[in-house]
């Protein structure tokens, strides 16, 4: 487990984060229904080198909470942004699992002479399809009805973060007890923030602006991200790299940790 988190207010509410290592700079946005837990392999390969900054979102993790204004991710973004400056960071480089890759694009576009470099794993920062957003919606639904996460939802959803060669895991059983731990309280500050990442902006067409290092790394065996989405994005954003990590899936920086992380080191380099 990481060393015990510190926060930062944003509007009265904390916002957690693991803060470890020295030298420049680099942000962790996990993916929805994760937390900052699953960044452990990396922040001990990269705290070596680099000063790492891993991120509850709200909703997740230890951020149990939620300010009221919060309506989209463009608003989560200006909050990690406003912790890192009180934090005195001016600058640094970001990786985005999942929604956080959503994240991080809002915060290249929102502030981009501080973002030095960007790193997607298992992101797609386009429109969700259609065909997730009705399945996510009903997950939606059955944590708005009953306020939990029923074992029967919690195990649907930690078998896609694994690769199918990994089903039957120790990881996946306790991805599924973390996520029916979450409390009565706790769930539907998770469902809203669902909500804004599952129904997000695309800011695919925004994507010329992206004018930094970009690495775009996914797994093959993703049941959430789809390979395509992974072209998709490299193709559009200038200079992008690619990286397909074989036998691996949408939590890939824990199936694969150490292709990963010398993914990681050596993008850094």
């Amino acid at each position: 487990m990481l060393s015990s988190s510190k926060h930062c207010l944003i509007d009265q509410q904390p916002l957690h984060y693991t803060d470890v290592g020295q030298g420049k700079v680099i942000v962790l946005l996990h993916g929805l229904f994760a937390n900052r837990q699953i960044w452990q392999a990396q922040l001990q390969s990269l705290s070596q080198y680099y000063r790492c900054i891993a991120i509850d979102l709200w909703g997740h993790g230890d951020s149990k909470s939620i300010p009221a204004t919060t309506k989209n991710l463009l608003d989560v973004a200006q909050h990690i942004e406003f912790a890192l400056a009180e934090l005195n960071i001016e600058q640094y480089h970001i990786i985005g699992h999942g929604c956080g890759g959503a994240i991080a694009a809002e915060m290249v576009l929102s502030a981009p002479a501080k973002v030095q470099s960007l790193v997607m794993i298992n992101a797609f920062i386009g429109f969700e399809p259609e065909v997730n957003c009705v399945k996510y919606q009903q997950w939606l639904n059955i944590m708005n009805d009953t306020k939990t996460i029923t074992r029967e939802l919690a195990d649907t959803i930690s078998r896609l973060m694994f690769a199918k060669t990994n089903q039957d895991s120790a990881a996946v059983e306790l991805f599924s007890q973390q996520l029916q731990n979450i409390d009565s309280q706790q769930v539907p500050v998770l469902s809203r923030f669902a909500h804004m990442a599952i129904f997000k902006r695309d800011t695919m067409e925004l994507v010329e602006q992206f004018t930094l290092p970009t690495l775009v790394i996914v797994g093959v065996e993703n049941h959430l991200r789809t390979v395509l989405e992974s072209y998709l994005m490299s193709d559009d954003i200038s200079g992008a790299k690619l990286h397909h990590v074989q036998l691996a899936g949408h939590l890939a920086m824990q199936e694969k940790a150490d292709e990963v992380n010398q993914l990681l080191i050596n993008f850094y380099q």
